[in-house]
This record gives structure tokens, sequence and C-alpha cells, in this order.
């Protein structure tokens, strides 16, 4: 991991991308860049993702939504075990975890890190002793999340840089348009330069958004952000970071940035 941590930051120093900048700017010229690219597509329709490009993906997110209603059950189940110390994770989160996925992941001052939704649940099993759950388990965090994340659908992704994050922003952002792998692709290739192409039978969804509507349900199973991130990576010929790891995190940071705006909808049904 430390020798792809290295190639990825030469592969940074080497590759041009956007420059620098605040991240209202960059989410700025991304957005610029979507408009002209995508110019029928509604900027409010990007957190459907693919199926914001194709009429019968949407029918098909749209019809199987119930699909999500055993997994979200298991979820909750999961949120309102108690612990040994009589304690839960409802109990760890403002009222009970209702209205907080929008605003994350959030950047800890202290620790200078970034905080995933995933981190938070974490670190309240920690704290009470319990074993924590494995980032890309969908049976575990996985429904978890599926369960925390329905308690904010239809709120607007709200999530902030304070002064002291930019860094971890940046670093996203970085991640986000270094080319990795044995196809020398980066993210960006597919979701900022191939926004709205095909890849197989699917569009590729813009980058706003795309962190709206996680997880998502296949095969009855929650798949999360980072999970799909990893696939994605795999699919680039590049090692996946673990899930949870500090850059996964801060690609999600960045992502999140991006999506400001967009009601979260959580746990659509995909076969893809």
């Amino acid at each position: 991991m430390r020798c792809l941590r290295t190639l990825l930051v030469a592969a940074v120093l080497a590759t041009p991308t956007v420059d620098a900048a605040t991240p209202e700017a960059v989410r700025g010229e991304i957005a610029a860049r979507l408009r002209e690219k995508l110019p029928a597509l509604a900027p409010a329709d990007y957190a459907l993702g693919a199926a914001a490009l194709d009429p019968d993906l949407r029918a098909r997110v749209q019809d199987n939504a119930a699909a999500a209603a055993p997994v979200v059950a298991a979820g909750k189940a999961l949120w309102m075990r108690k612990f040994k110390d009589g304690r839960s994770l409802s109990g760890c989160f403002p009222n009970g975890g209702k209205r907080v996925a929008q605003a994350y992941p959030q950047y800890d001052a202290r620790l200078k890190r970034v905080i995933t939704l995933e981190t938070a649940v974490n670190q309240c099993l920690k704290s009470h002793n319990e074993s924590p759950y494995d980032a890309a388990d969908p049976d575990t965090m996985g429904a978890v999340m599926a369960y925390l994340r329905s308690l904010a659908d239809g709120q607007k992704a709200a999530v902030r840089v304070p002064a002291g994050a930019e860094e971890r922003f940046e670093q996203g952002r970085r991640l986000y348009f270094t080319r990795l792998g044995q196809r020398n692709y980066a993210c960006a290739s597919c979701h900022v330069q191939g926004a709205g192409k095909r890849f197989g039978d699917i569009p590729l969804s813009p980058p706003m958004g795309q962190t709206t509507h996680w997880p998502v349900l296949r095969d009855g199973k929650a798949i999360t952000l980072q999970a799909r991130m990893r696939e994605c990576l795999e699919l680039m010929g590049a090692a996946a970071f673990p899930a949870g790891s500090e850059e996964l995190n801060d690609l999600e940071y960045f992502l999140s940035y991006l999506s400001n705006g967009q009601a979260l909808s959580a746990n659509p049904y995909r076969n893809w």
C-alpha cells in the first residue's frame, strides 16, 4: 500500500489536472463543464446517476424501490441493538440519526482527517467497547447505512469544507483526476470527460450527485459508495484502496461537496 501511495503522489505531480482552487471554484468549474457536455440534463437529475441518462434505467430504479425494505429493516435492527452497556448506535447521533446523513463526510479539526458516516458509526461502536463493522460489509455496515441514510431521504446534501480542511478536499480532487492502473484511467476520465457516454450498456454518470443515492441495492445487498469506488479502481486495473482508508475518505469528501444542494435518495435498486 505504501508503494501505491508513492506511485499516486508521483502521478499527481506528473499529471496536469484542474488547477488547485477553492472548493467552491472547483465545484463551479466542474458544473460548467457538465452543463456544456449534458445540456439537456437538468442539474436536479444528477442525483439519479446513470438512470438520469437512460429512461429504461430510471423506470427500473423507481419500479424496484420496495426491494430495499428488508435491508432497511435489518439496518434498523442493528441501529437499535443494545450494546453490553445498554446504549445503542442511535444514542450516538443527534435526534437518533434523523436528518444527519446529508452533512457527512465531516472534517475533524482535532484529528485533521475526514470522518465519513461509516467512520462515525465505528467510532460509536469503539467508544462502547463494541467491535467495529467492516466498512465494506453489506450485511453490517451496508445495512446500517441503508437505514441511517433513509432517515435523511429528501434532505439536501450540505457538506462543509471549513478552514483547515482544504488539504483533504484537495487530496480527494487530485485522486479523482489522477490516472491510475493498467488502463491509465482517472475517475474523471469516465465521469467528467466521458459523462453521458456509455460503458457497455450503462451511461457514465456525472460526478455531481453521485454521492446522494448510496447505498444501492444489488442482489439484495446494500453496496456502499466506497465499495463501488473500489470496484471502479479494479476496473481501471489499479489496486483498490481499502474501504475506510484515508484515500477513499478524501475522495468521498470531494465528491460529496460537489453534490451539495442535491437531494438524498438512499437505497435505489440496481441490477447493473
